[in-house]
């Protein structure tokens, strides 16, 4: 009989080495461009190592499938080994049965002085045809035991054959561990990337809000400055014509107004906005104003247009600050708060340029 009855097909690994898991990553600041490639990295390797994953569990069930194939084979032959020795067992109870009563007949003649020649010739013959029966019987338990042999080799090698898948699977389990730890630490790396990305592009846009302040302050005195100058030359005591105009007394419930921008800190953008979940930037201050009891349209332009201009050197909180199709709520410090664009919140930022006049409602 082949001993091969149950062969493992090889597996092979995917990954030869799960120490090496991802590239080393330095941890050096970068600029935002240096870390989003950083970020890129990571994210193919971790991409990469759940393909590897992946393929290490079809390998973990072809193995499984293995031992399943092995145990069945150890079940049957266990099986087929229980059937021959019942056999065996049942043919030597005949055999031993069928001794008794040639045993027993040849026996009943003992004590006879005398037999006839045909009862001499009926002895012979039984006893003829019972030598055959038992040759015949003694082949059969032969054959039996010789199957039985065979049946033990067979479950030996199913036997074998699932130790092989056993060691496999178990093989294939501690990569798959390997690399799914290396892969955990992957991730947190990834996750830290992300963050430092985000640290940086807000302290660039601190940056950048800063300076667009800081050029508005600067172009506004500049303006006064031009402006104040022009007057003199022209003989007048006024400044300029914004502020020769005496603006109008800052609205008594203003404190509502600011109260309720303030309350929508953080909720997102969206277009054509009015809340409570999210607002674009003229319906933020169409609903921050009609807490003041104040109506007005839905649209930048058309909210300038509806009240008084004032300077921006005469700002009070609650005055609304344009810029060509966007409005914010001016909070004092040179700060307004508005709600920019889709993928923003609602944020208070400091006043940058291109601001195209301002309105006391």
């Amino acid at each position: 009989m082949n001993r091969r009855v149950l062969r493992l097909l090889p597996i092979a690994l995917v990954i030869t080495s799960a120490g090496i898991l991802f590239a080393p990553v330095g941890a050096h600041a970068a600029p935002i461009d240096d870390k989003q490639a950083q970020a890129n990295q990571l994210s193919q390797q971790i991409n990469d190592n759940a393909t590897r994953l992946a393929a290490l569990d079809e390998q973990i069930n072809s193995a499984q499938n293995d031992l399943a194939k092995a145990d069945q084979a150890i079940h049957d032959a266990d099986a087929m080994v229980a059937a021959a020795q019942a056999k065996t067992k049942q043919l030597r109870a005949e055999v031993a049965k069928r001794a008794a009563v040639v045993y027993t007949q040849s026996g009943s003649t003992s004590g006879v002085a005398e037999l006839d020649a045909q009862s001499a010739n009926d002895l012979t013959t039984r006893q003829k045809y019972t030598s055959v029966a038992e040759q015949r019987d003694a082949q059969i338990v032969s054959d039996l035991a010789r199957a039985k042999e065979q049946l033990a080799l067979r479950k030996a090698d199913a036997e074998q054959a699932r130790q092989a898948a056993q060691a496999q699977s178990d093989a294939i389990q501690v990569q798959k561990d390997k690399l799914a730890s290396g892969n955990a630490a992957l991730q947190k790396l990834y996750s830290q990337v992300k963050g430092e990305i985000a640290d940086l592009v807000a302290k660039a846009d601190a940056e950048r809000q800063a300076q667009q302040a800081a050029a508005a302050r600067a172009e506004y005195d500049l303006q006064v400055s031009n402006a104040a100058k022009a007057a003199a030359d022209a003989g007048t005591t006024t400044a300029s014509t914004a502020s020769a105009t005496p603006p109008p007394a800052p609205n008594a419930n203003v404190a509502a107004v600011l109260a309720y921008a303030y309350a929508q800190l953080g909720k997102p953008y969206c277009y054509a906005g009015v809340g409570p979940d999210c607002f674009d930037c003229s319906g933020l201050s169409m609903m921050a104003w009609a807490q003041a009891g104040v109506a007005m349209p839905h649209g930048s332009y058309a909210q300038q247009a509806e009240f008084p201009a004032v300077s921006m050197d005469q700002l009070q909180p609650g005055d609304l600050v344009f810029w060509a199709g966007h409005v914010g709520i001016y909070v004092g410090d040179g700060s307004v708060l508005h709600a920019p664009h889709t993928g923003t919140v609602v944020q208070i930022t400091p006043i940058w340029p291109g601001v195209i006049g301002a309105a006391r409602p």
